[in-house]
């Protein structure tokens, strides 16, 4: 295996020409004028009382035995989402969308509207239910037409982030680093609910681009391969056996997959599963597109975002593409990137899977750790990036070759897009953007990529 080295545009790039994708994205001309990256649109919203109401009966655990991810019908006729991760319970509602932007206006009658998230939707509250994630879908009700060729839309309300910022800055640095990722932009939002608001502002949100077949089709063209959205994975991806079924409950494709799918993936989660190194070693090119791969996790350790991958049970997809039949990862969920995780639970650096043997991870025990102890600016030691037992990390970063090619990908995303000058223009260019902000993570980026500078600055 010899990884190849693709020369990766300057973070200043997005600055500069802020709605164009920095890794190849640009194919395809869906949402090309919604996602501006510092773009403001205004959008309001208008529920009848009844329909309100239903979205008030929203619940952060109440799954009723349905798997997690899936819609199902009540006994009425109504949809309802149950979450991917804490099983939520989600009534789809009807709502009235109405686009206000001064360059053009948009209107979509009985559009999908629902509330979304884990944690980000426990942390909302009855006092305050406009300060929560929603999910929009233009066609969930049969409603024609899209917004700029997009149809579904992720609405984030800066729940678990108050600076409205860590999504947008940490999928820019995706992409500009190579990684398959959606685009952001914000919007301001108001409510209309008879007797409840009147064009009530609900404040700024970041509009998030979903990870569906337009986004497949623009960023890794045909995109028509098994789209998966693991959760409860721990530990990344694994061998479940041989019934379909169960990869079905764990793995969550998008569609029903073909057998040369089903029999792809399984064979992926067996050759990670099993511990001989020169299977693993000389199998794994042709499963695994390594080089994107080593980036996407490379990204996640600079940015400290430890619930992804890095913790191995959530927050990212798996693609398996026709093209070469590789499985590639796609990054979601960044609200709690930049350390915004920490506090939140225990901080374990990577275990060796189960009778694995090398010498290419320390194991500091499942201890509560100050981050500043391990590397001296908070976040993952970005050498030994992974956060639990996570053997796809593990047997990649023991292979030597494989190890040097991560530290030359951390030495070139660190020259180019993870640097004080690079992170001050995209800071502040987002912070520009809308009002209401909490804390900056400025000063964590700052930091960071002091550190990261001076670290790599001692390699030889």
């Amino acid at each position: 295996m010899r990884p190849y080295l693709p020369r990766v545009a300057s973070l200043i790039c997005i600055a500069l020409a802020l709605s164009v994708s920095l890794s190849g994205q640009s194919r395809g001309t869906a949402g090309n004028k919604i996602f501006g990256f510092t773009s403001l649109h205004r959008i309001h919203l208008s529920l009848s009382a009844s329909e309100w109401s239903v979205l008030q009966t929203s619940a952060a655990r109440n799954s009723g035995g349905v798997p997690g991810g899936s819609d199902y019908q009540l006994p009425d006729g109504r949809m309802v989402h149950v979450g991917s991760g804490f099983a939520g319970y989600f009534p789809w509602t009807r709502a009235d969308i109405r686009v206000g932007d001064a360059s053009s206006k948009t209107e979509f009658k009985a559009a999908g509207l629902r509330y979304k998230g884990n944690s980000s939707f426990t942390r909302s509250s009855a006092a305050a239910p406009l300060l929560a994630n929603f999910k929009l879908k233009l066609d969930h009700h049969g409603t024609k037409g899209t917004w700029d060729g997009e149809k579904t839309f992720n609405l984030q309300s800066g729940v678990t982030d108050p600076s409205r910022m860590r999504e947008a800055i940490a999928y820019a640095i995706f992409r500009a680093a190579g990684v398959p990722a959606p685009r952001t932009t914000y919007a301001d939002l108001t409510f209309t609910v008879p007797g409840i608001y009147e064009n009530t502002p609900a404040g700024l949100f970041t509009i998030i681009e979903d990870v569906n077949k337009t986004f497949l089709a623009r960023v890794l063209p045909p995109g028509n391969g098994l789209l998966m959205k693991p959760e409860g994975l721990r530990g990344g991806v694994q061998d479940l056996g041989n019934d379909w079924n169960v990869y079905i409950q764990r793995y969550r494709p998008d569609r029903a997959a073909t057998p040369h799918e089903q029999q792809r993936v399984m064979e992926f989660g067996r050759l990670v599963s099993q511990h001989d190194v020169e299977t693993f070693r000389s199998k794994i090119g042709t499963y695994l597109d390594v080089e994107q791969f080593l980036r996407f996790v490379a990204v996640n350790a600079l940015i400290a975002n430890t619930d992804s991958y890095l913790g191995g049970s959530h927050n990212y997809y798996i693609y398996l593409d026709p093209k070469d039949d590789k499985f590639r990862f796609i990054p979601w969920d960044q609200d709690l990137s930049m350390n915004g995780r920490f506090g939140l639970g225990e901080f374990t650096i990577i275990q060796r899977p189960a009778g694995a043997t090398g010498n290419a991870v320390v194991q500091f025990g499942n201890v509560n750790v100050n981050p500043t102890t391990i590397n001296g600016s908070g976040g993952p030691n970005v050498l030994q990036p992974a956060t639990s037992n996570n053997p796809l990390i593990y047997w990649l970063l023991d292979d030597p070759a494989v190890a040097a090619r991560y530290r030359e990908i951390l030495r070139e995303i660190v020259s180019t897009v993870f640097n004080a000058a690079e992170l001050t223009k995209l800071v502040d260019a987002v912070e520009g953007v809308g009002s209401g902000r909490g804390p900056s993570p400025r000063p964590f980026l700052e930091a960071r990529a002091a550190h990261l500078q001076q670290l790599i600055g001692g390699w030889k």
